[in-house]
């Protein structure tokens, strides 16, 4: 074996949703330059995602230096057209806090910068551990509703398709699992042959929530569902509701493995929400590419 290729990296989890964060790789990458990354690495980023090393639920994050903010983060994932998750910031800043490779800062505010522009984010950081992370999303708004679904557009950019429970599934647990799942293959068919262009569907026990507790499971662009409530997906939600009632100010959203989370509505806005949670430190790894491996790209189950 010839070891031409070292990767470090940090592997988390917020809420369930995995991200391994790429703090050293012979990638030579000094800013956000998608296309670059596409054309010319992708062999070694789907080596870093695959299985396995990795699997179909990890997103990946390569941590660069930034003129404009504290760092700069570029989202890889199994599906080249996803290039940007809020949970990231969570999952990144609570690795590099935590190892060391950030310095804490006296007010606790850092900036990142994403595709997507600059972003402000609170992390509180004391005893060595970073206890909670808070963000504000850029928008999020209803774009079309029918007797079906809401569609919800984040950020301008990313559609979410917002289905109330039918009464053909009980419930939103673990015990209605194959029923979802088919629901959601079936829904994911009957949509694409209608043309509609989405990045998820999610299933809502119920629309009409008075006390502010809803549980939701997401199904992916490919079908497969998501590990955790989402920050895109409980946000949908939120402008959903709240384009039928008008009256929530906070909304905890439960997956159906458990995980929750609870955003809330920014005083004097109609379509931006705080979003606080946890991320967590699963491992710390050292990944060796070697271009003899039969598998170096890795392979997915199905």
């Amino acid at each position: 074996m010839q070891v031409k290729k070292i990767f470090s990296t940090i592997d988390t989890h917020v809420l369930g949703e995995v991200f391994r964060i790429i703090i050293e790789s012979p990638i030579a990458l000094t800013e956000i330059n998608q296309s670059f990354l596409e054309e010319k690495y992708k062999r070694e980023v789907e080596w870093l995602l695959n299985e396995p090393r990795g699997h179909r639920g990890m997103n990946g994050c390569f941590v660069l230096p930034s003129k404009v903010a504290d760092y700069a983060l570029m989202f890889v994932n199994h599906d080249s057209d996803v290039q940007f998750k809020y949970s990231g910031f969570v999952a990144s800043i609570t690795a590099l806090l935590e190892t060391g490779n950030l310095a804490k800062k006296e007010d606790d505010f850092y900036d990142i910068e994403t595709v997507n522009g600059v972003f402000t984010v609170y992390a509180k950081y004391e005893n060595q551990v970073v206890s909670r992370v808070r963000f504000e999303n850029k928008a999020c708004k209803v774009v079309e509703s029918t007797n079906e679904f809401d569609m919800v557009e984040v950020d301008g950019s990313r559609k979410y398709l917002i289905y109330e429970l039918p009464e053909s599934i009980a419930s939103i647990h673990m015990e209605s699992l194959s029923t979802i799942m088919r629901w959601g293959k079936q829904t994911r068919e009957k949509t694409r042959r209608g043309q509609a262009i989405f990045d998820g569907i999610t299933l809502v026990d119920s629309m009409d929530s008075v006390d502010g507790n809803i549980q939701s499971v997401t199904f992916g662009n490919d079908g497969y569902i998501l590990r955790s409530p989402g920050v895109d997906s409980t946000v949908a939600i939120f402008a959903a509701l709240l384009n039928r009632s008008g009256q929530s100010v906070q909304l905890t959203n439960q997956s159906i493995y458990g995980s929750k989370l609870t955003v809330q509505l920014v005083p004097g806005t109609r379509d931006q929400f705080y979003i606080e949670t946890q991320g967590f430190i699963t491992g710390m790894h050292q990944f060796i590419y070697d271009q003899e491996d039969h598998l170096e790209n890795g392979f997915l189950l199905k």
